[in-house]
């Protein structure tokens, strides 16, 4: 079967997977006692070489309990990056797989550009460790992947976040900042992944909510008054109507992708019962690590971690209920698509009616001035040809004999136009009459 395989190592196709451009990153490092984490700012090949002889030996040797964070910065081409293009040449990113425990199944997950979170429990890392996975849906913009080991024995979280903007590693900082106890939960990364997606895809859907509501008002509004439709401002925002197919086309999108997340959420959840029923993971005694006294010291002060996986468990379940609330916005935008739509519809009817009463007025402004003109222009055309003799003398007629000819022309021509629009018209009907028989509606 087509499972993720336990395999530690990667190989040459999982590295061609990635595209690499040196650039500037940062790498986090927040141990239980530190007051706040300690980051880095990775401009070059040295500053990751020495960085990396300092703290090899913490990380493989033992260290507090915590967690080291790598935030891979985006590409600067941000409308064609994806979490793939990471900020390090191809020998330093091997530096790192083997120094974090990178697994391969990270290839997998951001080649699948959908909202992804896996788990996998491994006896390969120096003990039992779990390794989890996760990234955003590619469909908008800033997504994120992340990879995660959590090392048993150990207590340590060595993670890495694919493809961070500048937000979003202030976030994860922050979040650091602010973990307390569950800095050396191994959830932590997963939960700072599901926050920040949380923000992206509600940032999304009230954008969308946003110019629904903005196009619906300005409809509503509009329809009261039919003569407004052909002002300016109106004229302006009813250029919207041609943003509807493209917002109900995003609000299915967005529709869809929460519906993904909660079902990955609820993935979580199940996990932290595991969590909670396997031994070693979130102990509720500590073995005090062989650190010196002044470590050892600081050892006793961990407080149990045993309440961790329930604050997380809730956090979890509030974000999968607000998704709901969410997914219902996305769907009364879905079924007011059919008012906005009948809407639309009965402006162009009354923008139709009105430009046909236009016409009617203009029409019936021009029927008067024929009326009052024809007769007139009649009149002066006759009395112009001349045909009439209006000084003749005893041998003269004072009409022409050339008046008859006139109106045996004009008698030909009217009843020859007549005859041809009577022809005409016939030959229409016919042919309509014929179409209708031979569907069959008669």
């Amino acid at each position: 079967m087509d499972w993720p395989g336990a395999e530690t190592g990667f190989n040459d196709n999982d590295f061609d997977n990635f595209k690499y451009e040196p650039r500037q990153f940062k790498i986090i490092k927040k141990l239980w006692t530190d007051p706040k984490p300690k980051r880095w700012n990775i401009k070059s090949q040295g500053d990751l070489g020495r960085w990396i002889s300092k703290h090899k030996s913490s990380i493989r040797g033992g260290c507090e309990y915590g967690t080291y964070s790598i935030l891979f910065s985006r590409d600067s081409n941000s409308d064609y990056s994806t979490p793939s293009y990471l900020p390090t040449s191809r020998a330093e990113f091997s530096e790192l797989v083997d120094l974090f425990h990178i697994h391969p199944t990270i290839v997998r997950t951001i080649r699948r550009e959908t909202a992804q979170f896996s788990r996998m429990h491994l006896h390969e890392y120096e003990g039992d460790s779990i390794v989890y996975t996760g990234r955003m849906c590619s469909t908008w913009p800033n997504g994120i992947a992340m990879s995660s080991v959590y090392l048993h024995q150990k207590r340590l979280n060595l993670s890495v976040f694919y493809g961070c903007n500048k937000d979003q590693m202030n976030s994860i900082y922050g979040r650091l900042c602010k973990a307390g106890t569950a800095i050396y939960h191994p959830m932590l990364a997963s939960g700072i992944l599901v926050e920040l997606d949380r923000k992206r895809l509600i940032d999304q859907i009230e954008s969308v909510t946003s110019n629904f509501e903005e196009i619906i008002q300005t409809f509503s509004s509009n329809s009261q008054v039919p003569e407004s439709i052909f002002t300016d401002n109106f004229i302006g925002q009813d250029r919207n109507v041609q943003q509807l197919p493209c917002l109900y086309i995003e609000n299915r999108l967005l529709a869809k992708g929460v519906r993904i997340v909660k079902h990955q959420i609820l993935g979580m959840i199940q996990h932290t019962y595991e969590l909670e029923r396997m031994p070693n993971v979130t102990p509720r005694s500590h073995k005090s690590l062989d650190f010196g006294d002044s470590i050892e010291a600081k050892q006793d002060l961990y407080p149990e971690q045993s309440n961790m996986g329930l604050r997380i468990r809730e956090r979890l379940i509030e974000i999968r209920i607000e998704y709901d609330q969410k997914l219902d916005q996305c769907h009364m935008v879905l079924d007011g698509l059919g008012f906005t739509t009948q809407l639309a519809s009965n402006l162009a009817n009354i923008r139709i009616a009105i430009d046909a009463k236009r016409e009617n007025t203009q029409m019936k402004s021009i029927a008067l001035v024929t009326m009052v003109f024809l007769p007139l222009t009649t009149v002066a055309s006759v009395f112009s040809m001349g045909v009439f003799n209006w000084e003749p003398t005893a041998e003269q007629a004072v009409l022409s004999f050339y008046f008859w000819v006139y109106i045996a022309v004009a008698a030909g021509l009217t009843l020859l136009t007549i005859g041809t629009w009577w022809a005409f018209t016939r030959a229409r009907q016919s042919d309509c009459r014929s179409a209708i028989g031979a569907e069959g509606w008669v």
